[in-house]
């Protein structure tokens, strides 16, 4: 898959000037969505690229020159060898990781920054932008998790790109139903749900119901969402069933 490109204008086509070029890089296309917008609106940084695959970062950071990479854990770990070039060119380097203790020791030597996918608009911003000046940001990757996002931005890119009987099966799966329960309560079959499952894993980039548990819990728009559309499902679950 090429590597994406952003040019933004004014409307009346004149080039905004950004200094702070940043790219984007990971599998998660749905948390790629939300922080492009993020940091688009800030009046210093342009997202110049994104990229899935490591042989889609090697071209931007060739061609590109950015300031600041935004990267995912998995890709770094597949691919270590990665930090070496990002050295030379002087880009500083943030990793998407759930908390600093995920990062092996080493590698957390070369980077510059670490962000969680429930980071919050502003210590989102705070911690690119001083990457992007050539600061190293030590704080994140020290302490903890970062709090969740107040405004939920990335909840509510994820809850615009899901159908409403995808809302349902995510308000189910918070509840803790297993598919033949949420099979039930949609009147349809079990591997009807396993396809929604398979399409909610998709967006919100995760990997299992788990993680698609926890994603929920921690974004209030989408919990919101998930829980109105599946309140509106006939009780036809076998655990809401009361033996006569």
């Amino acid at each position: 898959m090429a590597v994406s490109y952003l040019r933004l204008c004014t409307p009346l086509g004149r080039r905004i000037i950004k200094d702070k070029r940043i790219v984007l890089a990971g599998p998660q296309t749905t948390f790629r969505a939300g922080v492009a917008r993020v940091l688009s609106l800030e009046h210093d940084m342009q997202i110049v690229a994104q990229c899935e695959e490591h042989t889609e970062i090697r071209v931007a950071v060739e061609t590109l020159k950015p300031s600041a990479l935004i990267v995912s854990l998995p890709i770094l770990c597949d691919h270590p060898d990665l930090l070496h070039p990002l050295k030379r060119a002087a880009i500083g380097v943030i990793v998407v990781a759930p908390t600093p203790e995920h990062i092996p020791t080493e590698m957390a030597k070369h980077l510059h920054g670490t962000i969680s996918r429930d980071i919050s608009v502003d210590d989102l911003v705070h911690s690119v932008r001083h990457v992007a000046r050539g600061h190293r940001d030590s704080q994140s990757l020290v302490h903890g998790a970062i709090a969740p996002v107040e405004s939920d931005l990335i909840g509510r890119c994820v809850r615009n790109r899901l159908t409403r009987r995808e809302l349902q099966v995510v308000g189910l799966i918070a509840k803790a139903y297993k598919n033949k329960e949420i099979a039930d309560c949609l009147g349809t079959k079990e591997q009807v749900v396993k396809n929604y499952l398979s399409n909610l894993f998709a967006k919100c980039g995760v990997s299992d119901r788990l993680e698609l548990a926890l994603f929920t819990r921690n974004h209030p728009i989408l919990a919101e969402a998930g829980e109105s559309a599946s309140a509106l499902l006939p009780l036809r679950s076998a655990r809401l069933l009361v033996a006569g």
